[in-house]
């Protein structure tokens, strides 16, 4: 009796398909783990698997060191010695690892030793200098980088904006090639945290779509210059309102001692919840 070839084929390939489902599945469960904060169960996971690939070294490496500054060591040790194989996503995580818990010498080094990099990368490093304060360092970076993306330049808008920097960071905004919603929000932002309230109404006049970040910015700054009226107006004009669009509302409302507008918010709040 003859059998169709494609049917002969399908027990061969059964047993590759069946660990590959299970290597994905594997490499997500170490990633939501990770997420959680469970970095243990994340690691026994990682252990029991049979087989692994550079998603799974990574999973685990980037599990490390987000679970706190004390478990950075054995991210280092990982990444330094046990990795079999390392792509663009292990020193990305690597050097992201090492900023964000402060360690600017050691995150240098692995951006200096990085075989290939790409613009998240450059980005990394980028974000990370100015999270730690280190603007002309991150000036420097910004320069030298290859090839930018939105990413980059709205790290920088909102880095020199949080900085002080604000005419620096409007430079950047209007050199950029393309903005998203982010990068409009971010200079909003700068402009209110700087008390620059006249340049952020005209920013966000202009703005070409309005999202909830630039929206609560405005709200603060209404409030602020003592306009509850715009500021609930442009609240009330938020479709998907958010935690911090809702706190700064009560705390603008609160800030002006208008009672009447805070028990109203007050209310809204409650009855949303």
């Amino acid at each position: 009796m003859l059998c169709c070839p494609e049917l002969q084929m399908l027990p061969l390939r059964r047993p590759a398909s069946l660990a590959a489902r299970r290597l994905l599945r594997d490499n997500q469960r170490i990633s939501a783990l990770a997420r959680a904060g469970d970095v243990a169960a994340a690691r026994r996971v990682f252990d029991s698997m049979p087989h692994r690939d550079v998603v799974s070294w990574n999973a685990l490496l980037t599990a490390l060191w987000r679970a706190g500054r004390h478990h950075l060591p054995a991210a280092r040790r990982l990444f330094d010695e046990a990795m079999p194989s390392r792509d663009v996503v292990s020193w990305n995580s690597i050097i992201a690892g090492c900023l964000a818990h402060g360690d600017l010498d050691a995150a240098s080094a692995y951006f200096a030793g990085a075989p290939k990099r790409n613009v998240a990368t450059w980005n990394a490093m980028l974000a990370g200098l100015l999270r730690l304060g280190r603007a002309d360092d991150a000036d420097r970076v910004f320069g030298e980088m290859p090839k930018r993306n939105v990413v980059s330049y709205t790290t920088m808008v909102d880095g020199l904006a949080r900085r002080g920097e604000v005419a620096r960071a409007r430079e950047v905004f209007d050199a950029m090639p393309d903005r998203n919603l982010v990068s409009w929000a971010a200079m909003i932002s700068g402009y209110v945290e700087n008390g620059m309230f006249v340049e952020a109404t005209e920013l966000f006049k202009v703005m070409p779509e309005k999202n909830v970040v630039a929206c609560t910015a405005m709200i603060t700054a209404y409030c602020k210059q003592g306009d509850v009226e715009s500021a609930r107006r442009l609240f009330d004009g938020i479709r998907a309102k958010d935690v911090i669009s809702w706190n700064a509302m009560i705390a603008g409302t609160s800030y002006m001692l208008n009672p009447l507008s805070y028990d109203f918010i007050l209310a809204r709040f409650s009855s949303c919840r």
